[in-house]
């Protein structure tokens, strides 16, 4: 079966990708696979060609290449008919990989913050790239840690998709800030880092620039967000100062993670928005600790560790 986006008729798209089950399961001993991985130094051929490595290709820290087992990769859109209610068109868009490190090894908490800064600038670039593209509505930056989290490769990385799809949960967002905005006349999350900041009980970390809290009501248990102090609606509004002061807060609130959890597998999710004074980026980590069951499918969550509490096991991890 071929790879395509499917509409039904009330317009919600879906993309069935059946090339992606061809994808490797790396997640065996370490010292086995480590000769094999493709994202390590000195296996570039295995991969796609490089799209952009830093410092330079030869000395590279950070590399990023088009995936191998795409979710959307095609230069067409045009949408056809099955001869009845439905419709669909061909896979329209970009999926590209980052690779974070050379070290197979490394995460983020152990990454020199040089690295990581690198890697930082990298997604800004990309990002910026993609949504110049003519038909490219949404640029997605997503990180997922473990088989659990749905990684099938144990080196760490992050993906960016490109597509003329509209994430639902992103506009829901942006509907949900307008209406805020028009009662309040104020960014509700520069409200939510305002009074975070003076409460203090679900604060993990924050600096100059970034504040990390336990959302208040969080949906997943120990889940974290990182929020500029500044208003921001998308990552390319950020200059390097802000960056760089990502990376360090990364290394803070990761090492946190690493000494409460042995290999937590995790999702994480850049949340950028046209830019305006209504939206607000932020970054979400959603650690896989539980697994949600049916209730949650209504959009009805449990969360088991309140947020308080969360904050408070991060905060004092590394004491």
């Amino acid at each position: 079966m071929d790879d395509e986006i499917r509409k039904d008729i009330f317009d919600r798209e879906v993309i069935i990708a059946a090339s992606r089950s061809k994808r490797p399961d790396a997640f065996r001993a370490r010292s086995e696979k480590k000769h094999q991985c493709p994202f390590c130094p000195g296996n570039e051929k295995m991969t796609e060609k490089t799209i952009l490595a830093l410092p330079d290709e030869k000395n590279w820290q950070v590399r990023v290449f088009p995936n191998k087992f795409p979710v959307l990769d095609s230069p067409l859109q045009k949408w056809t008919t099955t001869g009845g209610m439905y419709k669909r068109c061909t896979p329209f868009g970009k999926h590209e990989i980052v690779v974070e490190t050379r070290d197979h090894l490394k995460e983020y908490e152990d990454m020199d913050k040089g690295n990581l800064e690198l890697a930082l600038v990298a997604l800004k670039m990309r990002y910026e790239e993609l949504m110049k593209k003519d038909g490219i509505n949404y640029v997605t930056i997503f990180k997922n840690k473990g088989a659990d989290a749905g990684a099938s490769l144990e080196h760490t990385h992050t993906q960016i998709i490109a597509s003329s799809m509209f994430p639902e949960v992103i506009s829901k967002e942006m509907d949900d800030g307008e209406a805020f905005f028009k009662k309040e006349k104020e960014c509700g999350h520069c409200i939510t880092i305002r009074e975070e900041l003076k409460e203090k009980k679900r604060i993990v970390a924050k600096n100059k620039h970034w504040l990390c809290i336990t959302p208040f009501a969080s949906v997943w248990p120990y889940q974290v967000r990182f929020l500029p102090r500044e208003h921001y609606s998308e990552l390319s509004e950020m200059g390097y100062d802000h960056l760089k002061s990502l990376a360090r807060i990364y290394k803070e609130v990761f090492g946190m993670f690493a000494a409460l959890f042995k290999d937590l597998p995790y999702n994480m999710m850049y949340h950028n928005f046209p830019r305006s004074e209504l939206w607000h980026f932020r970054i979400e980590l959603f650690p896989r600790l539980v697994k949600h069951a049916g209730f949650e499918f209504f959009g009805l969550n449990v969360n088991i560790k309140p947020p308080e509490q969360a904050a408070r096991e991060l905060r004092t991890a590394l004491q």
